[in-house]
């Protein structure tokens, strides 16, 4: 069978030789006039005719058109003015377009009001499942603590369900949250969190956008199961200094930006700090504890064709505690306790275009992932560590045949190194726990890819390809293809119905002890015993741009089949273990669901409504007495909306509104007593219901936040931005807690909330 797939892939890949006659390619880059930053997903169409191209995720885009004939080009950008482009070309040839932010026009050139808008481009992808947002269009959504947070506004999209309250923990389509490949230019982020999950690790100040994929995935993306979150970094202002930053109540942040070589090198470099110790500190209480993250870029341009990047991203959360802290110490303890998470990434790209058709990108890839977690007590210590890391490289190529036929190529390889579980002991406490090296797993994954997409009629656009990946691990090496296919059926101009399908194979998972982000989670790498994560996803699309209203709305419907799913043992011990393959089960699971995104980007009122109606069902053998149960996170209703309204030119009013399906939970329905081995005592032994057979309550919270700038058009900017967190003070239920009724003797259920009213004032400037 998979043999017949490659043999009609290739297939189709030997058609792209066929050349369209009388036609010459117009090819280059989409930036933005002011600062140089390369404009991804930009829109680029031959006026009066239904042909039409994207910038690529660097920006470059490359369009067929007629030899020697008079031709107009609209290019177009959200937020950004449209511009025409006349053309009368005999050879193909490169322009590179600079448009201006709306309102900003600094040079002489034609602005026209174009009909082509991203909403219209999103009607003709065959992509499905995908999310693009521009950071710069969400900086006024209220969150926690007055930054915006751009996991928590992923969360606020269909199809995706959230952990516990305020974490950065994302459950897409049915899936666990170790399925998601989270990228910051390419390397990947093992985690996500800061503050055990309740602040993520992206800096927005440092950021251009994500793009976040639950389906139809491409052949270049592979590694995880359920979403891809592609997020890219600022390039820097290639044009003049720019400094910005923010004050608020828990953090603040800088980000300093300025060519070295005008139009041709420019850096970038942002940093945060958190002061959560010290806020604690003013309001009596110690907590030595704080995070940071800073994020750099560089850039050249060698030549036309020929560009590089390098950034890097570092992280850290502190925990530092010793005797000094306690208020009391009658023992005179000499106590020390703390620990340390990190995240480290680095990528050297390389972009060069061998012709108008031919762009390639390669990329060098370091990331690491680490936490060390010390505790003294007197003569006792502990010490617990963990390290994942990455060295790998990318070589991905885009060749634009002709308008019709696109095609998109390429291989990755990556070196895998786990250390899991590093444990000393010292004193009294190592005759409990013996020290450990941790032994030093190496794997190698590697992937090649292919997609070709193609356009046989006017209304019908198709995509198949094809991912062969493999990982080889201490005597056993894994081989799966997986083949991607997608279609588009144009009905009109705004309406379409699309349909993809694609299989996901997954070669780690991430050990936790629970679903909040804790230092003592690690990742780990298929074995000999431990198979593979592979899902098999179909979805199908209708999409609707209304024109008048400016509204897009998408209805899509998908169904998950999942094996080799990661669960434990009843009553494993995952803290200060290293031997997690006895512990591990694996099972199968189903999911499915409808998801609604109603979504308008521009005008005085924007944002959008989301809703997700999803089951998730999981089968073990060893759980549940073997029958299946509905998965912890399936969240049958999800709802929510995001507005954003500019009461005038310095006056901006954001208001968010969830709502949620409590998440399941396995009760105690009754105790018995039980006399002990001994038989000296009576034991309380409780009896539970069926897995996740009940749900917490259902929850929802209304945020709301006020933007105040000053006057336009000066070169210092500022805003004040003044907003609340859970409004009308309703907390969400974060766990459970069982207790005896004395009156009746029988037990009772309690869901404390974790977060009530918490107000939040920010400021923020640039210049």
């Amino acid at each position: 069978m998979y043999k017949n797939v490659i043999l009609f892939f290739l297939s189709i890949i030997s058609l792209s030789t066929i050349q369209a006659q009388d036609k010459i390619t117009i090819s280059g880059y989409l930036t933005d006039a002011t600062n140089g930053e390369a404009l991804l997903f930009g829109n680029i169409l031959l006026k009066n005719t239904t042909v039409g191209a994207n910038s690529n995720e660097y920006g470059f885009y490359s369009i067929d058109v007629p030899k020697g004939e008079s031709v107009t080009i609209v290019f177009s950008y959200i937020g950004f003015e449209s511009i025409e482009q006349e053309l009368i070309e005999d050879v193909s040839k490169t322009v590179n377009i600079k448009l201006n932010p709306e309102g900003e026009t600094l040079t002489e050139v034609e602005v026209v009001a174009s009909k082509i808008s991203s909403e219209k481009e999103e009607i003709r992808s065959t992509q499905t499942s995908t999310i693009h947002i521009p950071v710069k269009d969400i900086k006024t959504i209220p969150s926690l603590g007055g930054e915006v947070d751009i996991i928590k506004v992923v969360q606020l999209m269909p199809g995706i369900a959230k952990g516990g309250e305020g974490g950065t923990g994302m459950f897409v389509r049915g899936g666990d949250a170790d399925q998601n490949l989270v990228l910051l230019d390419e390397a990947t982020v093992y985690n996500i969190g800061h503050l055990f999950g309740f602040f993520s690790v992206f800096n927005p100040d440092a950021l251009k956008d994500m793009t976040i994929i639950k389906g139809g995935f491409p052949a270049h993306y592979g590694g995880r199961l359920s979403s891809v979150l592609d997020v890219r970094m600022n390039e820097g202002n290639n044009q003049k200094l720019k400094v910005e930053g923010g004050i608020g109540l828990l953090s603040s942040r800088i980000t300093i930006q300025a060519p070295i070589i005008k139009d041709k090198a420019s850096f970038l470099i942002s940093g945060r700090r958190t002061y959560i110790d010290q806020v604690f500190k003013a309001a009596g209480v110690k907590l030595p504890y704080y995070f940071y993250d800073l994020n750099a870029k560089l850039n050249y341009k060698i030549s036309d064709k020929d560009r590089i990047f390098l950034s890097s991203y570092f992280g850290d959360d502190v925990l530092k505690f010793n005797d000094s802290d306690l208020e009391e110490n009658e023992d005179d303890l000499d106590l020390n306790f703390g620990f340390q998470l990190g995240n480290f990434t680095q990528t050297l790209r390389w972009n060069h275009i061998y012709n108008p058709k031919l762009f390639s990108n390669l990329s060098i890839i370091h990331t690491a992932f680490n936490y060390n977690i010390r505790g003294k007590i007197d003569n006792n210590s502990i010490l617990v560590k963990s390290e994942i890391r990455d060295i790998g490289a990318k070589m991905d190529f885009a060749n634009y045949k002709t308008d019709k036929i696109k095609l998109r190529y390429g291989s990755q390889i990556i070196l895998h190194r786990f250390r899991p579980n590093i444990l000393s002991a010292k004193g009294d406490v190592a005759e409990f726990i013996d020290s450990k090296e941790g032994e030093l797993r190496n794997t190698l994954e590697m992937a090649f890819y292919g997609n070709y997409e193609f356009q046989p009629t006017e209304k019908l656009k198709l995509s198949t390809g094809l991912r062969l990946s493999a990982t080889a691990v201490k005597e056993k090496l894994f081989f799966n293809p997986e083949p991607r296919f997608s279609a588009n059926y144009a009905l009109n101009d705004v309406q379409s119905f699309k349909f993809s399908y694609s299989q996901m194979n997954q070669y780690m998972h991430r050990v936790s002890s629970s679903t909040v982000a804790l230092p003592t989670d690690l990742w780990y790498p298929v074995s000999k015993n431990v198979k593979p994560q592979s899902s098999h996803q179909f979805a199908a699309a209708y999409h609707h741009f209304f024109e008048k209203n400016k509204i897009s709305m998408t209805v899509e419907a998908y169904f998950k089949a999942m094996k080799n799913l990661i669960e434990y043992k009843e009553g494993s011990n995952l803290i200060l273990n290293d031997n997690f393959e006895d512990l591990l089960l694996q099972g199968k699971g189903k999911s499915w669901g409808t998801e609604l995104l109603l979504r308008k980007q521009n005008g005085k009122v924007s944002g959008w409504i989301a809703y997700t109606l999803a089951w998730s069902r999981r089968h073990f053998d060893e759980l549940n007495n073997g029958e299946k149960f509905w998965a912890k996170y399936d969240r049958r209703h999800i709802f929510s909306f995001v507005g954003n309204w500019k009461m005038s030119k310095r006056l901006t009013f954001s208001a968010v509104w969830e709502y949620s399906s409590g998440a399941r939970f396995t009760p105690i329905r009754a105790q018995y007593l039980f006399p002990n081995a001994g038989l000296t005592n009576i034991e309380l032994v409780p009896v539970y219901s069926k897995r996740n057979e009940f749900r917490l309550s259902s929850s929802h919270r209304l945020d709301i936040n006020f933007v105040i700038s000053n006057k336009p058009h000066k070169r210092f900017r500022s805003e004040w931005h003044l907003g609340a967190y859970n409004f009308y003070n309703r907390a969400t239920p974060f766990t459970i807690r069982v207790k005896l009724d004395e009156q009746t003797g029988q037990l009772k259920y309690e869901q404390p909330g974790l977060f009530g009213f918490i107000p939040s004032i920010a400021y923020n400037f640039k210049f």
